[in-house]
């Protein structure tokens, strides 16, 4: 793996791309940052060096952590979905923190992987130690992790830690992976419906694909990962179309963005960092479906926002109704929204939803 060296000129290149990309022309009745801000600065632990990044607000109360999907995506990559000049954008009203994971995004990683910290109570670990970094630059201020998808499973490890209480003030979950095991029974069941739908329309020929779904039979200890891949993939093969595409002017900003920070790099890193590399795809298949917080929930000391996409294939709804019926049952204190019409990543299709639902949860805490 080539080795990437930070730049000296960053603060300045960031700092000149800030003001000509990212600062809002904002009209006199919108909330207005007091200065534009932006900063990266690293994390190591353990052999990774993990970029974050801020942006937005930074006389604001409250930071917004991103703990992004994939495994082995970016939060980085997307950070300029959260600006504009819509009323509700998070840069104006927060300060935001977009955190890369190891093996993911523009981290630098060991080479060879260091296969000790590829599993989920090692990301959570991270989580609590970027979270570390951001009260001692940022003191004062409250701390609202958001976790998307295997996000959402690194932010359940984080947040039923009882070692990690005084690290957070409140949570987001979007369709966030929190039970393996559900997860897999939520893939068969939607797919069930779907073929049962598809065939109702006259589409007979999935009708094999609905015997193949009614002859697995899922047990949580005799697992076999082709079972989990091929539900997998089924169930995204048989989505309901609907998804927006990404905006092309925040994809432009998103694609500036990121060039303005790794002007050299970024490519590269990317091209070794992806969901499709060694390491995540080990995440993802040998360790998502025994994921398993259920006896942990407990430990959870601060409201939460849940949020799911009513047609979401890749984590169904079925695997959010346990993980909300349980905290429920614990007293927990949490808000759960349904979207309509969304499918996986209602950052992107809900866009405006889902930036106000994320604004009033933290202005209520």
């Amino acid at each position: 793996m080539e080795k990437f060296y930070r730049n000296r000129n960053y603060p300045f290149i960031i700092a000149f791309w800030f003001v000509i990309i990212l600062a809002p022309s904002c009209k006199k009745d919108e909330p207005q940052p007091s200065q534009p801000y932006q900063e990266l600065f690293w994390v190591t632990n353990k052999g990774a060096q993990m970029p974050v990044l801020m942006t937005g607000n930074k006389e604001s109360t409250s930071i917004v952590l991103f703990v992004h999907g994939g495994p082995g995506q970016s939060s980085i990559d997307v950070a300029g979905i959260y600006s504009g000049n819509s009323p509700a954008n998070l840069t104006d009203n927060f300060l935001l923190a977009s955190w890369d994971q190891r093996y993911a995004g523009y981290s630098i990683n060991p080479d060879p992987i260091d296969w000790s910290t590829v599993n989920v109570d090692q990301y959570a670990e991270d989580c609590a130690m970027v979270i570390d970094q951001l009260k001692i630059r940022f003191p004062g201020k409250k701390i609202i992790v958001v976790g998307h998808s295997w996000g959402g499973a690194v932010l359940t490890k984080f947040i039923s830690n009882p070692a990690y209480q005084n690290k957070y003030n409140g949570w987001v979950t979007a369709e966030g992976m929190v039970n393996g095991f559900e997860l897999a029974n939520a893939m068969q069941s939607y797919s069930r419906q779907r073929c049962n739908e598809l065939i109702a329309e006259g589409k007979v020929q999935y009708v094999d694909t609905l015997a193949y779904l009614n002859s697995v039979i899922l047990d949580p200890v005799a697992y076999d990962k082709p079972t989990f891949l091929r539900l997998q993939m089924l169930a995204i093969s048989l989505a309901k179309p609907g998804e927006k595409p990404l905006d092309p002017e925040v994809l432009s900003r998103c694609a500036q963005l990121e060039k303005s920070i790794f002007p050299d790099s970024a490519d590269r890193i990317r091209k070794n960092n992806n969901s499709a590399s060694q390491a995540n795809l080990d995440l993802l298949y040998n360790q998502v479906y025994f994921i398993d917080s259920n006896a942990s929930y407990v430990n959870i000391s601060k409201p939460g926002l849940i949020i799911w996409g009513e047609n979401d294939c890749v984590v169904p709804t079925d695997a959010a109704y346990p993980f909300t019926g349980r905290l429920g049952s614990l007293g927990k204190t949490f808000q759960f929204k349904l979207y309509p019409n969304c499918w996986h990543t209602p950052m992107f299709s809900n866009t405006q939803q889902y930036i106000d639902d994320i604004k009033k949860f933290i202005d209520g805490l």
